[in-house]
């Protein structure tokens, strides 16, 4: 009988074991990889956080508000004495206000919580797959969305994308869970999720809506009386958790909120249906931006969007997999074969992956790269079928249909490549060399086991290589302001970084500024700095950006007029005037002026105007101040 110290030796040693390899009813192999992805993703994800700084510091200050103040929290504000609230609903603001309440204003707080969400993201999309396709699919679908660009950039990012892609693939998970159990509740999770996802960035989780209802009705195991009613209290669950935050804004006494930031009228319900909802497919919010007469190739659309330089290098390195896997899918679903869970989840992401794209290809005005974020998860899916269907295949057909789909993401990395020589010189021509390599290795019919084992491994290297590049890219390299991008420079020009030499000649006044912000010359923060405390904002600056960087910097509440981009009607010039007669309003620093101002036109213009009119320069170097209370 073996000693105690060696009985629990023994099975502390099971425990790790089995921790690390699995039960017996799990491939030997299948935990270790799993756990190497998540901490490679991890690594990925974590590395280095604060070269990004305050990375879109419009969402840092409403974090900064929300944790120095309990209304700034659950509104979203944009400063802590509850002026404006930002363009969005507040839940990813709170998961940062909490972080910050907790380990302190920096840019780890603020960022970790986003990387963190991006680990969870790939493992939650491993468990939907692996449940129907095996653990070989669902490693290659979650290893695919870790080292897209676009999944590297915004989970090391602090805008609402990142939690908005957790809760859409928490909800798949959880319908597809509801189809399996055939226990409803389940899918009235899945409908708080999707009200959980109203509240990060409103209309956007509309985008995977269809694909579930369609998914639940069609695979149910239950009568259609009760699968209606089934969705409609998932819809009403769903309005409840989404709309609570909304109905709360509504009914309290505007005068007693901030002013709900993206708005024209100071309503959140016109903020959710306008700005960030049909005015995104319309153009018409690009109006709030764009001087008068200025014309924008991007507000063009359709599906040859996804060839443009900035939105290829983005998620399109596995796009011709992706629609062979529909294309596998819809032969699958057509011919019933396999199982209803298996079918339940094809039927899901073929219809994800087709609305977002479409919506993606065909909106108009403001169109960020980083949208493609949203098609990100069921395209990997996809790519992942039909990579699997064609390599076990081994028809003449199949592999034919194989070699053409690596011509097209060839050609795509190529392309890619080219457009990045700046930054990988050599590229292009080692892409060739090895899709080429792989393309002839897999046109010998009946391979050897050994040259079929070295054709595979090649492929992966292959389409892995471009990504994986452009994701050590984007991790080494510091991104900032509201159009961020993954990935090196587009022939020596990039949209997140603030100098003129990255963005080129053909920059619209006021853009600048627009998009970064400005940051408070020394001479102007010294002189902010002596502010008295009895102001409740210590300055008021046009455009969110620049108040954000101000805030940041000295730690106390900025005024922003006009909101993000300088139009919102608050405060209207009344109001202003109000607030400087009463000391509220410490200075007003003018810089980069967003160019609706610049025209002349909206509330901010008007401010401006009367400052000028009636208070005299203090400073002007890069940087005009106006001191308006006493010492």
């Amino acid at each position: 009988m073996p000693a105690p110290h060696m009985a629990l030796a023994l099975l502390v040693r099971t425990k790790i074991v089995g921790l690390l390899t699995g039960t017996c009813s799990l491939p030997r192999w299948e935990r270790p990889a799993l756990l190497s992805l998540l901490l490679l993703t991890s690594l990925l994800y974590c590395w280095g956080l604060d070269i990004n700084g305050w990375a879109n510091a419009y969402y840092s200050a409403a974090a900064m508000s929300g944790a120095q103040d309990w209304t700034a929290f659950f509104y979203g504000s944009s400063d802590p004495a509850n002026a404006i609230t930002v363009d969005k609903p507040p839940m990813s603001i709170w998961v940062m206000a909490i972080s910050v309440r907790l380990f302190g204003l920096n840019s780890w707080s603020l960022l970790l919580p986003q990387a963190l969400i991006g680990v969870l993201t790939a493992y939650l999309l491993f468990v939907l797959v692996r449940r129907y396709l095996g653990p070989v699919a669902g490693l290659l679908a979650a290893t695919f969305m870790a080292v897209t660009p676009v999944s590297t950039v915004m989970f090391r990012y602090n805008n609402p994308d990142a939690l908005l892609i957790l809760l859409m693939v928490a909800t798949a998970l959880a319908v597809v869970t509801a189809l399996d159990s055939q226990r409803p509740v389940f899918l009235a999770a899945a409908g708080a999720l999707a009200g959980a996802g109203f509240l990060t960035k409103q209309l956007q989780i509309g985008l995977i809506l269809p694909a579930l209802v369609v998914t639940y009705v069609a695979f149910a195991s239950t009568t259609w009386p009760r699968r209606l009613l089934h969705i409609g209290f998932a819809a009403l669950v769903s309005a409840l958790v989404g709309g609570s935050w909304l109905l709360a804004v509504q009914v309290t006494d505007p005068e007693s909120r901030p002013f709900i930031g993206g708005s024209r009228t100071n309503n959140a319900l016109e903020l959710a249906l306008g700005y960030n909802g049909l005015q995104r497919l319309t153009g018409e919010d690009a109006l709030r931006t764009t001087p008068t007469g200025a014309v924008d190739d991007e507000f063009s659309g359709g599906f040859q969007r996804f060839l443009e330089p900035q939105f290829l290098g983005q998620f399109g390195w596995f796009l011709p997999l992706a629609v062979i896997g529909l294309a596998v899918s819809a032969l699958w679903l057509v011919r019933r074969q396999d199982s209803t869970g298996t079918r339940a989840l094809l039927t899901l992401s073929g219809i994800w992956f087709l609305t977002s794209a479409t919506v993606l290809a065909f909106m108009s005005g403001i169109v960020h790269p980083y949208y493609s974020l949203t098609t990100t998860p069921p395209l990997c899916v996809l790519a992942a079928v039909g990579l699997i269907y064609l390599l076990k295949s081994g028809t003449r057909k199949s592999r034919i249909i194989l070699v053409l789909a690596l011509l097209a993401a060839m050609t795509m990395a190529y392309v890619s490549a080219l457009r990045a020589i700046v930054d990988f010189p050599a590229l292009p021509q080692i892409m060739l060399y090895m899709w080429a390599a792989t393309i002839a290795l897999h046109l010998v019919p009946s391979p050897p086991p050994r040259l079929r084992q070295t054709a595979t491994a090649l492929l992966f290297a292959a389409l892995l290589i471009g990504p994986i590049l452009w994701s050590i890219n984007t991790v080494l390299s510091p991104h900032v302001g509201a159009g961020v991008v993954a990935g090196p420079s587009i022939s020596g020009y990039r949209s997140d970084h603030p100098g003129k030499q990255h963005l080129g000649d053909d920059i619209i006044p006021g853009q600048v500024g627009l998009m970064f912000g400005e940051n408070p010359p020394a001479a102007v923060a010294e002189t902010l700095r002596n502010i008295p405390l009895r102001a409740t904002w210590v300055t008021a600056t046009v455009g969110s950006e620049t108040a954000a960087n101000y805030q940041l910097e000295l730690r106390r509440a900025v005024l922003p007029v006009g909101g993000f981009d300088g139009t919102d009607p608050f405060p209207t010039l009344e109001q202003f005037q109000h607030l400087v007669a009463e000391g509220k309003v410490g200075s007003l620093v003018i810089q980069d002026l967003p160019p609706l101002t610049l025209e002349g036109k909206g509330e901010s213009a008007r401010i401006v105007q009367w400052v000028r009119q009636n208070f005299p320069v203090r400073i002007s170097e890069s940087a005009e101040l106006y001191v308006l209370v006493r010492p």
